[in-house]
């Protein structure tokens, strides 16, 4: 019984995922999927909660909170979609100064036919890019996404260095001492 209700959810699961695959790859997430997922999941969420908090406001001022729920829902998903979406922007800003190949890689991986393979050393500096137009703002932020993976790596090997030239520091003044006891 038990196996049979594995292997149902498994075939659902691959009907999912070529359904997905077939209109348009997203079973693989890229930058842009990654960013319509997360920025509907944020301001999803600050919705619910400024709704809720104005339906409670309405509601103790004129006994009903409908309306209030309605209104401030609204706001807060726009507020919350924006504030993400800034978010992202500096995120994704400071990615590219501090490792503008890997960004380029990503912009070109996943916008091919906009020639960002092409874009000088110039071009990928933060201040060429926050002017630029909202599409292209866009694409640095679904870029930084589909690099999220590459730059956790890079961190966590810079804060694994870092913790070994501590501990060897600390061995070195004798703080710490060898576990054979």
């Amino acid at each position: 019984m038990v196996d049979y209700e594995v292997n149902a959810a498994k075939d659902v699961g691959s009907h999912v995922s070529q359904l997905l695959r077939t209109i348009g790859n997203w079973s693989r997430p890229s930058g842009q999927g990654l960013y319509m997922f997360r920025s509907m999941f944020v301001a999803s969420s600050t919705a619910a909660l400024v709704g809720l908090a104005t339906a409670a406001a309405a509601g103790i001022l004129t006994g009903s909170g409908s309306l209030g729920f309605l209104l401030g829902s609204c706001l807060g998903f726009a507020g919350g979609s924006l504030h993400y979406y800034r978010q992202c922007l500096r995120q994704a800003l400071v990615s590219l100064d501090e490792h503008p190949s890997l960004m380029q890689l990503h912009l070109a991986y996943n916008f091919p036919w906009l020639g960002y393979q092409h874009l000088h050393r110039g071009q990928l500096r933060a201040e060429s890019w926050r002017g630029a137009s909202f599409a292209r703002q866009g694409n640095l932020i679904a870029a930084w996404m589909s690099a999220s993976g590459a730059l956790d790596e890079i961190h966590d090997r810079k804060t694994a260095l870092i913790l070994e030239a501590i501990v060897k520091q600390d061995a070195a003044k004798g703080l710490i001492e060898d576990g054979g006891e």
